[in-house]
């Protein structure tokens, strides 16, 4: 009999802590962002809803979820907008973009994670490649170029 109390005490415990740490579509109190940061996610991302805020040395980073996509967003310390990234797949990428990587020395490497990084200056492709045990990052801008090896 104790043992099927110890079991049943311990399965409910477990349910009871999966549960808590499930927080994933709570909502995120706004009150410790700034009002220009807010401001800001209301104009350029008015349908997401924020996960996750972090300051940092440098800046605030800002996780939201907009049209079933994570993104992460930085700000400075001043608070003005720095980048917002998210990953993508492979069949996202435009295709001049694509072709530009498929007809570069890199071309033999393999795609392990593609991440867009848009930027005030302009979107950036940034591919996280591998071959054997060599891991490199190019980064193409929306034109197609190289702009980081």
């Amino acid at each position: 009999m104790k043992t099927k109390l110890s079991v049943l005490l311990l399965c409910l415990c477990s349910l009871i802590l999966f549960a808590s740490c499930n927080n994933s579509r709570q909502k995120v109190s706004t009150e410790n962002i700034s009002t220009s940061i807010l401001n800001f996610l209301k104009h350029k991302y008015p349908t997401a809803t924020i996960l996750k805020t972090e300051k940092e040395h440098d800046g605030t980073e800002v996780d939201i979820r907009e049209k079933n996509i994570h993104k992460e967003i930085r700000f400075d310390t001043k608070d003005q907008w720095v980048s917002t990234k998210w990953e993508i797949g492979s069949r996202d990428v435009p295709v001049a973009i694509m072709d530009a990587l498929l007809s570069s020395a890199y071309s033999g490497y393999r795609i392990d994670d593609i991440t867009v990084i848009e930027k005030p200056d302009g979107l950036f492709y940034d591919f996280e490649l591998k071959q054997d045990n060599n891991e490199i990052h190019v980064v193409f801008d929306s034109e197609a170029q190289i702009v980081i090896k």
